[in-house]
C-alpha cells in the first residue's frame, strides 16, 4: 500500500466482533511532552480479545470506536517532545506500557501524592489506555508518554520485547504479590500456561521458588517443557487429572501451595487453585472473567488465605523485570504474524491449538 510521508498504516476496530480494517491514518502530532515511537512489534493478548467482543465498551474506561488495537509495542523513538526531560533520545530502543497521562488531580493520583510524593498513571482515573479505550500499537507510530516509557535492554528482540509490555509486566506483577508471604524455596504454582504463564515460570524459577505448571490443555504443558532448561517448571500437572490435587500434596509434603498464580479467565480453575493452598497461602487472580469470581469462604477463614488483585507493573517494576529477562534469557513462544494478516489474527488466537504469543511484525 501506497503511503505519503505525513500518514501510516494502521489497523482499526470499527465494529466490535467484526474483522479489524487496514487502513491509513495521519502520523500522530508529537506534542512537547510525548515521545513518538515507530512500532517493529505489537503483541495481542486475551484482554485485546475482550476489547473485541465489546466487554469493555461500558464501565469506567468504555472504549470507543474506531480504535487501534494493541497494547504490547516495541519499537524506536523517532521523536522527542521539546519538553521532555530524561535519558531519551532518537532511535533509542523502547517498550510501551498501555497507561499513561496521569493528570495529578483526580481521587487517584491525590492518593498516590499523598503516600509516595508521585503520581502513577495506572490508578490515575483520567488515564489513556492505549489498545483499551485509545489508539494502541497496531500502526506504524504511536505517542508515548516518557513516563511509562522502558528502554528495551539489547538482548531482547522487538518481538520478544512487545509481550513484555503486558504479559510479562502483569505476571511479574503477580508473582511480586505473593511477597512478603511467599518466600524463596517455597512452591509456587502457574496456573494456565499461555502467553503468561510461560513467562510466569520462568519468572517464579528466577525468582527462587519451587514452581509447577498446571494446565487442563495438552498444548499449555506442552509450552511449560518449551523453556531454558534452568528455567523449566519442578513438576508439571493436568489440572482435569483426578489426582491433581494428590500430586500437589505429594509434591508439597502435604502443605499444599504457598502461593499461586491463575493466568486465565475461569471461574472454575480460580476455584478449584484456592483450594490447593496450604495454610496462610497467597493467591494472586489474573484473569478477568465476564461474571463474578466465586471463592469458598470457608477456605478463606479457617486456613486464613489470601486473595490479592494486580494490575500490570508499574514502569519501574518493568525496568527491574526487563534485568532479570536480560540475565536470565527469559523469553516468549512468539508466533509472527504479518501486518496484512491482521484482520485473520482473531480466528488465529481462538484457535485451540494456539500456544505462546501473537505478535505483529510491524516494521
Amino acid at each position: 500500500m501506497a503511503m505519503s510521508v505525513e500518514r501510516m498504516r494502521t489497523a482499526q476496530l470499527v465494529e466490535f466482533n467484526k474483522p479489524y480494517q487496514l487502513c491509513e491514518r495521519p502520523i500522530p502530532q508529537c506534542g512537547n511532552n510525548d515521545l513518538l515511537v515507530q512500532i517493529h512489534a505489537a503483541g495481542y493478548c486475551h484482554s485485546d480479545l475482550q476489547v473485541f467482543q465489546g466487554q469493555f465498551s461500558k464501565g469506567g474506561f468504555p472504549t470507543k470506536l474506531p480504535l487501534i488495537p494493541s497494547h504490547e509495542p516495541a519499537g524506536i523513538i523517532a521523536k522527542v517532545g521539546a519538553s521532555v526531560k530524561g535519558p531519551w533520545k532518537v532511535g533509542d530502543r523502547v517498550g510501551v506500557l498501555n497507561f499513561k497521562k496521569a493528570c495529578g488531580e483526580c481521587v487517584g493520583c491525590g492518593q498516590l501524592l499523598r503516600r509516595t510524593k508521585r503520581t502513577d498513571p495506572r490508578f490515575c482515573r483520567n488515564r489513556e489506555m492505549a489498545g483499551f479505550k485509545d489508539d494502541g500499537a497496531f500502526a506504524q507510530f504511536m505517542l508515548a508518554d516518557p513516563a511509562t516509557t522502558v528502554h528495551l535492554p539489547e538482548s531482547v528482540s522487538f518481538e520478544q520485547g512487545a509481550p513484555l509490555m503486558c504479559a510479562g509486566a502483569t505476571v511479574w506483577g503477580a508473582l511480586q504479590k505473593l511477597k512478603p508471604e511467599v518466600q524463596p524455596g517455597e512452591t509456587v504454582a502457574i496456573v494456565g500456561i499461555g502467553g503468561l504463564g510461560q513467562l510466569g515460570i520462568q519468572f517464579a524459577k528466577a525468582m527462587g521458588y519451587k514452581t509447577i505448571a498446571i494446565d487442563n490443555r495438552p498444548e499449555g504443558r506442552l509450552l511449560a517443557t518449551e523453556v531454558s532448561s534452568k528455567l523449566k517448571p519442578d513438576l508439571i500437572i493436568d489440572s482435569s487429572s483426578p489426582d491433581a490435587s494428590e500430586q500437589i500434596l505429594d509434591y508439597t509434603s502435604g502443605e499444599g501451595l504457598a502461593g499461586v498464580v491463575v493466568c486465565n479467565d475461569s471461574i472454575q480453575s480460580n476455584s478449584w487453585s484456592l483450594q490447593q493452598l496450604g495454610n496462610r497461602g497467597v493467591m494472586v487472580p489474573v484473569g478477568l472473567p465476564k461474571d463474578k469470581w466465586q471463592f469458598d469462604s470457608e477456605a478463606l477463614v479457617f486456613r486464613e488465605l489470601t486473595i490479592r488483585g494486580v494490575y500490570v507493573s508499574s514502569a519501574e517494576d518493568v525496568e527491574k523485570m526487563l534485568e532479570v529477562v536480560a540475565v536470565y534469557g527469559i523469553e516468549s513462544n512468539v508466533t509472527r504474524v504479518d501486518f496484512d494478516d491482521i484482520p485473520g489474527i482473531v480466528e488465529k488466537y481462538t484457535d485451540k491449538s494456539m500456544k505462546g504469543r501473537l505478535v505483529v511484525k510491524i516494521a
